[in-house]
């Protein structure tokens, strides 16, 4: 089976494939794509290329109406994520909360400081993403967002200008081939520098940010990690 979620909306398809029990992989070939496993009508896994679990899956736009999908039926195995409406539920609050919360917070890769003695927010001294906050606070990262959404508010933090991927060393698998237009930038993607260093180096921000999303949508660049970059790289872009 397969279409647009212009003549099937997302949540119906998932509908369908819930009252039917199918069992399978649904591809959504979206910006960023979307996998789901489902078994007997409930979704089991799946995620935003090699990012997966609930998280991930729940920072897809549940009403993307454009992107083309295909289900291909197969037997899977594990346990559903959440029973079915309740993870239909969760996914539409989150998209509304990362909605909300992204207005202030470009992604959660942002780099944000605190100078204050507040104890909760501690781990922000010296400087840390989101993302890392969530990891070291042990919670959903739609919980770190909304910490430093209102921490924000409250003039709390500070953010800075770099971003967690700044942190990420690729290597391009054409950066010793012959000249193309961004030969320079993958160049210096040869693994010897971070991100970081070609921002430093002079390579805008967004140039760097639409080369890395144009490579990992077309799987030129394949690395561990690509699927959060992805997810954080268009939602700076967007904001």
């Amino acid at each position: 089976m397969e279409g647009t979620l212009k003549t099937m909306p997302l949540v119906g398809l998932l509908e369908m494939l819930h009252s039917e029990r199918k069992s399978g992989v649904l591809y959504v070939e979206g910006v960023p794509p979307l996998t789901l496993r489902l078994q007997s009508g409930e979704i089991v896994g799946g995620g935003i290329l090699d990012w997966e679990g609930i998280e991930a899956i729940t920072t897809f736009r549940m009403h993307d109406n454009k992107a083309p999908f295909r289900f291909e039926p197969s037997m899977q195995s594990g346990k559903a994520l959440l029973p079915f409406e309740a993870l239909l539920g969760e996914w539409a609050r989150i998209n509304d909360e990362c909605n909300r919360f992204l207005q202030i917070i470009d992604s959660p890769s942002r780099v944000f400081e605190t100078l204050g003695n507040e104890e909760h927010l501690e781990v922000f001294i010296g400087g840390r993403s989101v993302r890392g906050a969530a990891r070291r606070w042990q919670v959903p990262l739609i919980i770190a967002l909304e910490r430093v959404w209102l921490a924000l508010k409250d003039g709390e933090l500070t953010p800075l200008n770099r971003y967690a991927w700044y942190g990420l060393r690729i290597r391009h698998p054409q950066s010793r081939r012959k000249p193309t237009k961004n030969s320079d930038l993958i160049g210096m993607l040869d693994g010897s520098n971070n991100l970081g260093q070609l921002v430093a180096a002079g390579i805008e921000p967004n140039r760097l940010r639409r080369y890395l999303v144009k490579g990992i949508l077309t799987r030129n660049l394949t690395f561990p990690g690509r699927g959060w970059l992805l997810r954080d790289l268009l939602w700076e872009l967007d904001h």
